[in-house]
């Protein structure tokens, strides 16, 4: 018994060291691949008539995906290994197109992928030229350091010429020990030919898929294996649109596989649930346990991590408590606003370093500390597509619902406060959990029946808002240009990307400090609450450099919003961070010097007026779609546009200025009119929704052509 022992604890110890295998052999994998009968697709050069005049064209391409090999396990964890083959035929039609393939580029791993690619041309003589692997010139790589999680691998490929096809693979093993998430765009910046999947998935697995409905695939089983197959032909390439959602405009595979460890063994649903599925409504509720239970055991709980963490916790608590009681009858909305913003004062300024995990942690506690009547659980944003197609997706967010109706969400690390997060949720399906004092309780299975589903509801335009109030005057050193003042005010989820944009985290810090009654200096919080040397030294040295960026970041806004007229900006300040209710907009001003906007003749000048507003582009825009439309958030822009007349001039034919489109996606209205020995100029222009089928893009076609009219008219003075 005792040498069985032994041998147990040896291969106990052993087998974890053969996962990470040794690296594949490049040559033999690069010649099995090539030997393969099972793609005849790879060996047909024909092109289509109607592709002569692109640039490249991809004759065929091929994806496979073997997710069935399954590791021997003793007292281990050891991972599933996963074959991933991509291999491409490409036909390149104009010199212009050289470049796009003289490298060949890859993601690339340290320890959990291990890569191989085979490259070889078909010449327009009929030769054939293969590259090996040893002549492979890696023109970029960083797989030095232990900490790079990943990075991007190019191999060069040389002497293109005009008429090659490119035939070349990626082949990968993956060593997948708890599961992933792979996604095949289908399309790409060329049209392609042919297209087939294929992929194996043992039925132990669990695993789902998602496609859009256009696409029909097969599934069978064979010998224990779940099989996916289907094929495309003739696949338009991938265009620039804007207000696109991607998910639904581009084709798209997503896969997610993961080793099955059920929750509920003795659930009714397990029964249902298939090894490869589509997913339906039937799966939901197993999905849907998966994400709340892990919410449920990691997110919601009260903080049960480090002493130091139930210290800081507790500090946070406790100052809190002192400020809320300034104001005991303050509402619902407004706490959880003040707790929300400390939070995130305290983990980036005060020392006290909350990730996600631990910020909601905090923030579910606290909410409960302070008597606030919540849910929590988890929403998807909109760009993910349908919520029951994307149940497996990793682009789900936990959420917290007040009572009022009030959502939040998590902090993201980057930004220094996010209480008014860009609404991509809105118009989606949150599915809630009665919380308890401390913590949300909620067991697998059992209680799907108890979840609340909620809509979030979609913000008013008029709530998501900019004003633009503009004075303009002619340049008297530049008879091309316009001196120009802007104040602008943001509200609503606009605020976020903006303030994050043009504000800096010093002023902020500052602000909360005030707001919060904190009397210490940054310096002083951080030390107190145990932030070392170096790191206070970090944060003093990127506010010293925030001034100086932030001119760079003001002229980067002017720049962009008149399409690179502006050389410099002389003048810049914010007046209002919009951080708190009592002042809620963002709130800055700049002025600059904006050329090429005046023509000068004898008898009179031509002012580009259309021009004051936010260049957008509109380029891209198609006449005809055949897929939905989904937007950031709902928008109304509001401009005041106020332009001195020279002495001795009048507007001629301020008719033109007047536009008047409305429809049940939105509006675009501008009125001139002269006052004062001013031109005044409003434009009101707005999107009622977040998302719009097909069918009303022309509808929205309607608008975005008004506002481009009206950007492209000018103002006439005469003499």
């Amino acid at each position: 018994m005792k040498r069985y022992i032994a041998i147990i604890a040896a291969l106990a110890f052993i087998l974890p060291s053969q996962a990470r295998r040794r690296p594949l052999n490049e040559e033999k994998t690069i010649n099995e691949i090539w030997a393969r009968t099972d793609m005849p697709e790879f060996n047909e050069f024909t092109l289509d008539d109607k592709y002569k005049d692109e640039p490249v064209i991809f004759l065929a391409r091929y994806d496979e995906f073997i997710g069935k090999e399954r590791a021997i396990v003793t007292g281990n964890i050891l991972p599933i290994t996963i074959k991933k083959l991509s291999r491409y035929l490409v036909k390149i039609n104009d010199n212009s197109a050289i470049k796009s393939f003289s490298e060949i580029e890859y993601k690339n791993y340290s320890q959990q992928y291990k890569s191989v690619v085979g490259i070889r041309i078909h010449k327009q003589d009929g030769t054939l030229v293969e590259l090996n692997p040893n002549d492979y010139i890696k023109v970029s790589t960083n797989l030095k350091s232990k900490k790079t999680k990943s990075n991007v691998s190019k191999i060069a490929v040389p002497n293109l010429q005009k008429g090659d096809i490119v035939d070349y693979f990626i082949y990968q093993e993956i060593d997948l020990l708890f599961s992933e998430q792979f996604e095949y765009p289908i399309s790409g910046f060329a049209p392609i030919q042919k297209y087939r999947f294929h992929g194996e998935f043992n039925t132990m697995q669990k695993s789902w898929y998602w496609l859009p409905k256009s696409i029909k695939a097969t599934e069978s089983t064979n010998n224990g294996t779940d099989l996916l197959d289907f094929k495309l032909t003739d696949i338009a390439k991938r265009e620039k649109q804007s207000f696109n959602a991607p998910y639904r405009d581009e084709p798209r595979l997503k896969l997610a596989f993961a080793k099955y460890i059920s929750p509920c063994k003795k659930s009714p649903i397990e029964k249902e649930l298939k090894s490869l599925n589509r997913m339906t409504k039937e799966t939901t509720p197993n999905r849907v346990n998966d994400i709340i239970n892990d919410y449920a055991w990691s997110y919601s709980k009260a903080p049960t991590l480090s002493w130091l963490y139930r210290r800081a916790y507790k500090n946070i608590q406790s100052a809190l408590k002192k400020h809320l009681a300034e104001t005991p009858n303050m509402p619902d909305k407004q706490k959880a606003d003040e707790i929300y913003n400390y939070l995130c004062f305290a983990s980036r300024t005060q020392g006290i370093t909350l990730d996600t995990k631990s910020f909601w942690q905090f923030f579910s506690a606290l909410t409960s500390s302070f008597g606030i009547t919540h849910m929590q659980g988890c929403v998807y944003d909109r760009y993910s597509g349908e919520w029951e197609s994307h149940l497996f997706d990793s682009d789900y967010d936990f959420t917290l619902r007040i009572n009022d109706g009030t959502y939040y969400y998590p902090v993201s690390s980057l930004t220094p406060c996010a209480i008014d997060k860009p609404s991509i949720y809105e118009g989606m399906e949150a599915i809630m959990v009665n919380a308890g004092n401390k913590t949300m309780k909620y067991k697998a299975c059992k209680d799907y029946n108890k979840l609340v589903h909620k809509k979030i509801n979609v913000t008013p335009a008029e709530k998501n808002r900019y004003e633009y109030a503009i004075n303009v005057a002619l340049d008297k050193s530049d008879a091309n240009a316009l001196d120009i003042d802007r104040t602008v005010s943001v509200f609503g989820s606009h605020k976020s990307d903006i303030r994050d944009n043009l504000g800096t985290l010093h002023d902020w810090d500052s602000i909360m400090r005030v707001h919060f009654k904190i009397q210490e200096n940054f310096e002083e919080d951080a030390k107190k609450n145990g932030m070392t040397a170096e790191k206070i030294s970090q944060y003093k040295s990127y506010f010293a450099q925030e001034s100086h960026n932030q001119r760079k970041d003001f002229e980067k806004e002017a720049k962009e919003y008149f399409a690179n007229h502006v050389d410099t900006v002389s003048a810049y300040t914010i007046k209002s961070y919009g951080l708190f209710s009592d002042k809620p907009a963002f709130i800055y001003s700049s002025s600059a010097k904006v050329g090429e906007l005046v023509k000068t003749t004898p008898d009179c000048k031509i002012i580009s007026v259309g021009r004051l507003i936010k260049d957008l582009d509109f380029s891209s825009l198609k006449k005809e779609r055949k897929s939905d439309v989904a937007i950031k958030s709902t928008s109304q822009t509001i401009y005041k546009i106020t332009l001195d007349i020279p002495t001795g001039y009048k507007v001629e034919d301020l008719s033109q200025l007047q536009s008047n489109v409305s429809n049940s996606c939105g509006a675009f209205a501008s009125n001139a009119k002269v006052e004062n020995n001013k031109l005044v100029l409003s434009v009101d222009w707005k999107i009622n929704n977040v998302e719009f089928p097909a069918q009303e893009w022309s509808k929205l076609l309607e608008i975005f052509n008004a506002y481009e009219a009206f950007f492209n008219k000018s103002a006439v003075l005469s003499r």
